[in-house]
Parts: structure tokens; sequence; C-alpha cells
């Protein structure tokens, strides 16, 4: 990557060149004021792309259904579990309730 580090007194005097230089490959143009950097100049394809890309790392892919996200909570624990089973045994161990 190379990367340009110029005073904005600099970039006052020469935008169009900068301009050019950013458009015909120089990746980024560090732009400083008092020594401090304050912008960073990239060219218009390559911020969309990372803007995209942190859209993407920010937000992740919901899961298909609400059943799938509960389902993924605790999916360690039910590893080599017969769920079927499970649940079969969890039913005829249950008492049904007295109706009044």
């Amino acid at each position: 990557m190379t990367v340009k580090i110029m005073p904005v007194s600099d970039l006052r005097r020469r935008t169009s060149d900068v301009i050019q230089a950013v458009q015909e490959g120089e990746d980024a143009v560090y732009i400083t004021q008092h020594g401090r950097p304050i912008v960073v100049l990239v060219e218009y394809g390559r911020y969309e792309r990372l803007v995209q890309q942190s859209r993407q790392a920010a937000t992740p892919e919901p899961p298909a259904s609400y059943t799938d996200a509960l389902a993924g909570l605790h999916r360690e624990i039910w590893e080599g579990v017969d769920t079927d089973a499970y649940l079969q045994q969890e039913r005829d161990a249950w008492e049904p309730s007295k109706t009044r």
C-alpha cells in the first residue's frame, strides 16, 4: 500500500495533482494539519468497497428463523445427545396434572 502524507497547505496548492495521483493508483493520501492527521483521501471505488465491508462486518447475517437462533444458543450441550430419545424420556417421566 502506498501511503503519502501531506500538509493541508500543500493540498491547497496542489489539489488537482493530488486528486489525479489518488485516481491513478495512490492508495491513500493522509492530510495533516499542525502535524496531525485530519482526513484521508482515497479513490471513490475503494471508499465504496470499504464502506460495504464495514457494513457487512457490523451486521451479522440474521438466522433463518427464531427457532434456528434459539437452537444455536447451547449447541455444545446437546452435541452427541439423541434429542428424540431424551424428549421421550422426559414425556414418559412427566406426570400429567390432575384436572379439577
